[in-house]
């Protein structure tokens, strides 16, 4: 089924719930309509049209489902096994039951029979899809939280920063690798060794570091190592789209032993320099077990916008 206008049916069948999907949804100065139509649906579409979103339609009880998979290159090759990301499902007129039937269905035939590895990331209003993935053996990974700040009102006592250097990679890769969280996707995963989940860290922030982010911040105070550090991204090709300007924080590592106290410093400079390049909000996504990150967000203003569930299976 890849006729556009019957894949458009699809998306509005299930407007409601994919608004939801959209990363910028704790903007609630944009319309819903227009984050729905901009951030979630021209999107996937427009991966769809260049191939790299496949749908796999199943077909259960007369009704049609489209499951929207993408496939990961960069990650099938890193791990080892064909990884996929599962975007969202489509479907018109249905209730858990019968969903959890045709997720059945696409397990057995996507999952089962080919090896493949499969996640996915589901905000908490689409109740039904969720259940039906719990339903059908998906494993529940990590329940994901969205916290978001207004740069235009930020102030805090500033402290001294700079930008990493591919120098630095070595150090990073060891902090990112000691400074496990058990909680996070890739340590809560079964299917990855903790060691493994631990080097993907590590290759992340040097990925991050050549090229992946747009900056990653370091401590820079005299007496201190650059033993910390925070990466960001500007997304600024969403801004005159959705006519707001979003930055986030991806990825963070902070010792214990020569930096503690540190990531709050870093989360409140980076806001300090994500508004220095047009930004007015920033966010970021933190586990709902990281009661500590939590605390800090809140004693710097943010508020909380959006809450997901990860899930996997393989």
């Amino acid at each position: 089924m890849k006729n556009s206008d019957q894949i458009g049916l699809f998306f509005e069948s299930r407007k409601q719930e994919l608004t939801y999907y959209s990363p910028y949804i704790f903007l609630r100065s944009v319309p819903s309509e227009l984050l729905f139509l901009k951030t979630v649906k021209d999107k996937l579409i427009s991966k769809i049209g260049n191939d790299k979103i496949k749908i796999i339609t199943i077909e259960s009880e007369k009704q049609h489902y489209l499951f929207l998979v993408e496939y990961l290159k960069w990650d099938s090759e890193y791990f080892g096994f064909p990884t996929h990301r599962l975007h969202t499902v489509l479907y018109k007129n249905t209730d858990s039951t019968k969903l959890t039937k045709a997720v059945l269905l696409f397990k057995e035939s996507f999952v089962s029979q080919s090896g493949n590895y499969c996640f996915t990331d589901i905000p908490s209003e689409d109740i039904i899809l969720l259940q039906a993935l719990s339903g059908a053996g998906f494993r529940m990974i990590e329940t994901r939280m969205t916290y978001y700040l207004d740069l235009n009102k930020h102030n805090h006592e500033r402290f001294p920063v700079r930008e990493a250097k591919v120098e630095d990679i070595p150090n990073l890769r060891r902090v990112a690798s000691e400074m496990r969280n058990p909680f996070d996707r890739f340590h809560a995963d079964p299917i990855f060794s903790q060691e493994k989940a631990d080097e993907f860290l590590a290759t992340f922030i040097e990925e991050s570091i050549k090229g992946f982010a747009d900056y990653t911040m370091l401590p820079n105070e005299p007496g201190t190592p650059p033993d910390a550090f925070l990466t960001a991204k500007f997304l600024k090709e969403d801004w005159p789209v959705i006519g707001a300007k979003p930055s986030i924080m991806v990825l963070s590592a902070v010792s214990s032993k020569t930096c503690k106290g540190w990531y709050k410093k870093l989360i409140s400079e980076m806001a300090y320099y994500l508004h220095s390049q047009g930004a007015e909000y920033a966010f970021m996504h933190p586990a709902s077990t990281n009661k500590a990150v939590i605390y800090t967000y809140e004693t710097l203003g943010c508020r909380l916008g959006q809450v997901s569930h990860v899930f996997s299976i393989s």
